[in-house]
């Protein structure tokens, strides 16, 4: 005899599904919250303050100066002297953090004027609107 060939679906409670779609849902959310929330202690670290001296400090007689870069390329110039910012900082409950900054380059350093305004760091995080 031949018989046709028996398909068998098993019935899969609603419980299970809406607890599957609830669990999902749960863990995209906790994903996002936690990509959201990664930048902020970075974005609150930014330190922007006012320039409150400029100084060179030349050198004896010139020298060249050798640098590696973050992608591992040497570098070198011809260095005469060091550009020197002092930058003030304000902090929480109304005090202020003194910066030393070492500038390379002369043309960002001519460009400076005291009482400007000068990021300290970190580079990385984009500018507060």
């Amino acid at each position: 005899m031949n018989t046709p060939d028996r398909v068998i679906k098993t019935k899969v409670p609603a419980r299970v599904i809406v607890s599957a779609t609830l669990i999902g849902l749960f863990v995209i959310g906790f994903i996002i919250v936690a990509i959201w929330q990664s930048g902020r202690g970075i974005t609150e670290a930014r330190m922007s303050g006012t320039i409150v001296a400029k100084e060179f400090q030349p050198l004896q007689a010139p020298e060249r100066q050798i640098t590696l870069n973050r992608d591992g390329a040497l570098s070198a110039t011809n260095s005469t002297g060091q550009f020197v910012l002092t930058v003030e900082v304000p902090q929480g409950g109304n005090t202020t953090k003194t910066f030393t900054v070492w500038l390379n380059d002369k043309a960002q350093y001519d460009s400076l004027k005291i009482g400007d305004r000068f990021d300290v760091g970190p580079y990385v995080v984009p500018e507060k609107k």
